[in-house]
């Protein structure tokens, strides 16, 4: 096993679970993989989940400000956050934050959509060695993940973290991602450079796959086709 240094490059790693029972939890699935590959303790890292936790009795915008760092004690939080969007070079960080409508309602009162905008906008703002997204797309319209995905490269090249992804879409996903983590039966984990013919190496694989219904009679071998309707003749 080659350990990976993770201070040498700053990508993002796309998790591949072919067999879903094998792990009930993705968070842990990411823990294990950073213990496999010896990564020293304690991990600085932010994490999103599917269903974008928010502390529900805090508005979305004390929720964002808990993960960002004041440069004054005597300015207000909600100011310096303002004049922290518009110096710093992420410019699609700032539009996903001009997006939230009403920065003061609590969770409960906001759509799905905006509460994950909040949680990804926090995972921008916590200082940490690694991000980790449980299914970052889900809930967000085309336009919003584009502007996140922007927002997160950005943010990669200017904090040099890595970000490690879990997702049901991995075709979406490929042309944005470095390195395909596969969880293997001794449950190690294996590592190899994302494919670009994703697609067409999944559509060859079910090309070739060998059929499912097959039967011999004295010693030769028929394949029948699948789930095709065959009309019965007349009498």
């Amino acid at each position: 096993m080659t350990k990976i240094n993770f201070e040498d490059n700053f990508e993002i790693y796309l998790f591949n679970y072919p067999n879903e029972t094998m792990s009930s939890s993705k968070l842990n699935e990411f823990l294990s993989f950073l213990k496999f590959h010896k990564v020293s303790m304690p991990y600085k890292f932010s994490f999103v989940s599917t269903s974008a936790g928010l502390i529900p009795e805090m508005t979305l915008d004390q929720n964002i400000l808990m993960d960002f760092s004041p440069n004054s004690l005597t300015e207000s939080k909600e100011v310096q956050f303002q004049d922290f969007l518009k110096e710093q070079k992420n410019r699609s960080l700032e539009g996903l934050y001009n997006l939230i409508e009403l920065p003061h309602e609590l969770p409960g009162q906001s759509n799905a959509q905006m509460k994950k905008v909040c949680s990804l906008i926090k995972s921008l703002l916590s200082e940490g060695q690694f991000i980790f997204l449980e299914e970052p797309e889900v809930d967000l319209e085309a336009a919003t993940l584009e502007l996140f995905i922007s927002a997160l490269k950005q943010h990669i090249k200017d904090h040099q973290v890595n970000v490690f992804v879990y997702s049901k879409n991995l075709p979406m996903w490929m042309s944005h991602s470095h390195k395909m983590v596969e969880r293997t039966r001794d449950f190690s984990f294996t590592v190899s450079p994302v494919s670009r013919n994703y697609l067409w190496d999944e559509e060859r694989e079910q090309f070739y796959a060998p059929s499912s219904e097959e039967k011999s009679t004295n010693g030769l071998k028929f394949t029948l086709p699948k789930d095709k309707n065959r009309k019965k003749s007349a009498a």
